[in-house]
């Protein structure tokens, strides 16, 4: 019993250095992307367009890889780490436009399966009887990367240049790939994604809730903190402002998630705030208007978000079907709330008016947490 505690252990730190080395490489250089081609003359409505590429992407994979037998996760996660690399070598090598940003955002999100659902059926595989607590420290390791690592990330592009910045965060990807072949063993994946989906009866519809809003908030978010802050600086010194509290909110719910372990309270309420918050944002009018509303909506969000991993976990015990069906579904939604925000920016001619659908799109996971029931633990 105690060399499997150990041995469970050992995997779980070397999935967490890993992670946080991943997490690092992310931060520093994709922060100001889309600050880069805005000012290379990427218009607004082709910036939100590229979000598109990055649900679809993710979903055309796993179609692809639908029913293959005998997948090495070992590989496929290496695999994933090369495309994220060969996405930034891109941003490195190629002048700006509309085409490479696409090409770029289709590239990272077809990492979105084969870096992210192999690493989440090895990270949660360890987590049982703790979800929401490492849910919480697994959502906590971008924002902490994030309160810093903006600001020197701008003064990296500000004062050498943004080729110089992807650069780096290529060499960081690179880094990660031994790391990756030591830290995952050999184990065979192979999935049926009608069979995997099955799995998830009764949280189908909450999971493309939650993809609807991510993809949605991703797109909106991004695209109109541009209108506020026009320079490197301006712009990482206001992520890392706004990423501390999310920082601050995920150290709180890691206290107080598996000592209570009150899941369909937690998500009620703060999921209901969070909607709030959203609706809210859309008002800003200032720079620090919008930073303000912004820190508020990360605070939330980041109380939010690892219950809802938990409450998938508490009653799924095939791991494997569970993450390949859920990021099946959250891009989906994806593909759903980007498309939201799209319609803000052609029919309503104000990208702003997106928060506010978007604020509506996320009331509903509490409320469909309230019609479920019984069905999502309440201990």
């Amino acid at each position: 019993m105690l060399e499997k505690i150990m041995a469970r252990e050992g995997t779980l730190a070397r999935l967490l250095v890993l992670y946080l080395l991943w997490n690092a490489a992310g931060v520093l250089g994709g922060s100001l992307i889309y600050l880069y081609f805005k000012e290379a003359g990427v218009t607004v409505l082709e910036l939100v367009l590229s979000f598109l590429f990055w649900a679809i992407a993710p979903v055309l994979t796993i179609h692809l890889l639908d029913r293959t037998r005998g997948l090495n996760m070992r590989w496929i996660f290496i695999a994933g780490i090369a495309v994220q690399a060969i996405a930034y070598l891109l941003l490195a090598l190629a002048s700006p436009s509309a085409l490479v940003l696409y090409l770029f955002s289709f590239l990272v999100g077809v990492n979105c399966f084969l870096f992210w659902v192999p690493f989440n059926i090895l990270f949660f595989e360890q987590c049982k009887g703790q979800e929401a607590s490492l849910s919480s420290l697994y959502f906590a390791i971008n924002p902490f990367f994030g309160v810093f690592l903006p600001v020197v990330g701008g003064f990296i592009a500000q004062s050498i240049g943004f080729p110089f910045l992807f650069f780096i965060a290529l060499v960081m990807y690179a880094m990660v790939i031994p790391i990756a072949f030591f830290a995952i063993g050999n184990r065979s994946l192979s999935f049926s994604l009608q069979n995997s989906i099955s799995d998830l009866k009764g949280f189908r519809t909450l999971i493309l809730v939650e993809g609807a809003y991510g993809g949605g908030i991703a797109a909106s978010v991004t695209v109109i903190s541009l209108f506020y802050f026009t320079t490197p600086a301006d712009l990482g010194v206001f992520l890392s402002a706004t990423t501390l509290v999310s920082l601050i909110a995920s150290f709180i719910v890691s206290r107080i998630s598996d000592a209570f372990r009150k899941r369909r309270k937690f998500i009620t309420y703060s999921g209901s705030a969070l909607s709030l918050a959203t609706a809210v944002a859309a008002l800003a009018t200032t720079a620090m208007g919008w930073a303000s509303v912004i820190s508020l909506r990360n605070f939330t969000s980041a109380i939010f978000y690892p219950f809802t991993t938990a409450i998938v976990l508490d009653r799924q015990r095939n791991v494997q079907k569970t993450m390949v069906a859920r990021e099946w579904l959250l891009n989906y939604g994806r593909v759903a709330g980007i498309a939201l925000v799209v319609f803000s920016s052609i029919l309503l001619s104000d990208i702003h008016y997106s928060l506010l659908l978007l604020g509506l799109v996320i009331l509903a996971y509490p409320v469909l947490i309230v019609r479920k029931g019984r069905m999502i633990s309440a201990d």
